[in-house]
């Protein structure tokens, strides 16, 4: 019984609650003190009790840490569950009294509905090593952190994901991508970071089959000139609609950065630029150039030294978030760097390079370059084409059972032209008829064994090109159908028809 009555004095009747289980010490602020406590209850079905710890978990950070208290009470479950439904019903309560005040309760998770989890892991590119608490990085590496995050059980999906990841002080975040348990990713857009804030919305819910999200974050790491620099944990968090997972990336120190500026440019020296955009027709070997410039100020025009003979700078290159080889910039302020076509992909590519010199001592900003290849492939194309007709002795034209489905996506350059062609194999040596294409005009044409023109179209869209006529009605008729001459006997003939997408002149 949670209430019991007492009698003040006779005729006063009045009701106390029976705590249990209590979690105290002689401090006020335990619980009332402006901050958020976090709490842990574990149900045990066999043995019947509740376990709870309170400030288990840093609520800064979302690290674990000694709970102020734990307790553990024995449940009767006769009394809060008497019809044996295996259901009950918990909840919060609070007394303030006058002084009122505002109690808030956030769920992380209900077991049951979704479990879930969350988990960093940082990188230090350059060296190649795993950053924990408390080391040193080197002003100008090149750092990844990798946000992992599992469903691991639950009746529901984890539904809606917002991530709002803390990019740690004194990081830029120059790439990052989402990567599903199923094989499916995306390039999330980091044009938006603000307040050292990465916002971004999961396209794919978590559950059973499609467990687990990895979001990689790519930047490099900028110390303070001739002073070491600490960087704070961050924390990030993850808020599903039925769940809330977090992550904190470990504490660090950046070392000193060298008293010399050392700047990278796309360009010539006279009119550098931190970005450049690239666009291609097709993937190919792609080669941006650019300078480079060292000197004792901070003026970003100042051309330094250069580029005098026997200071060239080591170029590091990332494409699409994986780390390149090192190269060395030649003599003179100018280097190249060769994008290799078996690292780019159909669609937007991103390319960050950063300079280093005096074993790393000198570190540039990093630019990034944007490469567009652009694309011609066919997005649909119906694998099976059906005629179906019943002979009456009479020449005569069908349409298929329903015209196929011919989509072309073209993501090339505004200005270029495509050309879709068919050919038929296999039908004539069997079949006394012929299919033929109609075009909108009403010139037919037979398709045989040479390549028939179809359509055309231009870039930057995704073509339906088999918006066809459903039956042959006259020369206003438009798409594929079958001719049968009177003579046809019954039976299955079968071909082949093999469409050709290529570029066309405009």
């Amino acid at each position: 019984m949670t209430y019991v009555g007492n009698n003040l004095t006779p005729g006063n009747p009045y009701v106390v609650m029976q705590h249990q289980g209590t979690i105290q010490n002689n401090s006020y602020g335990l619980l009332s003190n402006g901050k958020w406590h976090h709490v842990t209850l574990n149900w045990d079905a066999t043995a019947k009790t509740m376990t709870y710890d309170y400030d288990d978990k840093n609520p800064s950070t979302g690290n674990a840490q000694t709970p102020v208290g734990t307790k553990t009470v024995a449940i009767d479950t006769t009394k809060i569950d008497p019809n044996n439904t295996g259901y009950v019903r918990w909840g919060f309560t609070g007394s303030t009294g006058t002084n009122w005040e505002n109690n808030l309760v956030v769920f992380e998770q209900v077991p049951g509905v979704v479990n879930s989890s969350a988990s960093v892991t940082a990188t230090d590119l350059t060296t190649n090593k795993a950053i924990s608490a408390g080391d040193t990085v080197t002003s100008g590496d090149q750092v990844q952190l990798a946000y992992k995050l599992n469903y691991d059980s639950g009746s529901q999906d984890w539904k809606d994901v917002a991530a709002k990841i803390a990019i740690p002080n004194n990081m830029t975040a120059s790439y990052a991508k989402v990567t599903y348990a199923d094989g499916k990713s995306e390039v999330i857009d980091t044009s938006g970071i603000n307040n050292q804030t990465l916002q971004y919305t999961l396209t794919h819910d978590l559950n059973g089959t499609n467990a687990s999200a990895t979001i990689t974050v790519i930047g490099n790491v900028m110390g303070v000139k001739n002073a070491t620099t600490a960087v704070a944990a961050a924390k990030s968090t993850f808020n599903g609609s039925n769940a809330l997972a977090n992550a904190t990336t470990p504490n660090f120190t950046i070392s000193a950065a060298s008293n010399w500026y050392l700047r990278l440019f796309f360009g010539a020296a006279a009119n550098g630029t931190k970005t450049s955009q690239v666009d291609l027709d097709a993937v190919k070997d792609t080669t941006l150039t650019g300078h480079f410039t060292y000197s004792l100020t901070s003026t970003a025009s100042d051309a330094g030294y250069g580029g005098t003979p026997g200071k060239s700078v080591t170029l590091r290159p990332t494409v699409n978030g994986q780390t390149q080889a090192a190269t060395t910039a030649g003599d003179g302020g100018a280097f190249s760097y060769m994008v290799p076509a078996s690292l780019l992909l159909p669609g937007t590519n991103t390319v960050t390079l950063y300079a280093t010199y005096n074993a790393g001592a000198n570190v540039s900003d990093v630019i990034k370059a944007t490469i567009n290849v652009g694309s011609l492939t066919f997005s649909n194309v119906t694998s099976n084409i059906a005629f179906n007709a019943q002979l009456t002795g009479r020449s005569v034209t069908i349409a298929p059972g329903s015209q196929p489905n011919i989509s072309v996506a073209d993501t090339g350059l505004t200005g270029k032209h495509w050309a879709l062609t068919a050919n038929l194999t296999g039908l004539a040596a069997s079949f006394p008829g012929e299919v033929v294409y109609q075009s909108e005009n009403g010139s037919v044409t037979a398709l045989n064994s040479q390549e028939v023109p179809i359509d055309t179209g231009s870039s930057a869209a995704t073509t339906d090109v088999s918006q066809w006529s459903s039956t042959w009605t006259s020369s206003s008729s438009k798409g594929l159908f079958l001719k049968i001459p009177s003579a046809t006997t019954a039976g299955n003939y079968n071909g082949t028809i093999t469409w050709s997408l290529k570029d066309a002149p405009s």
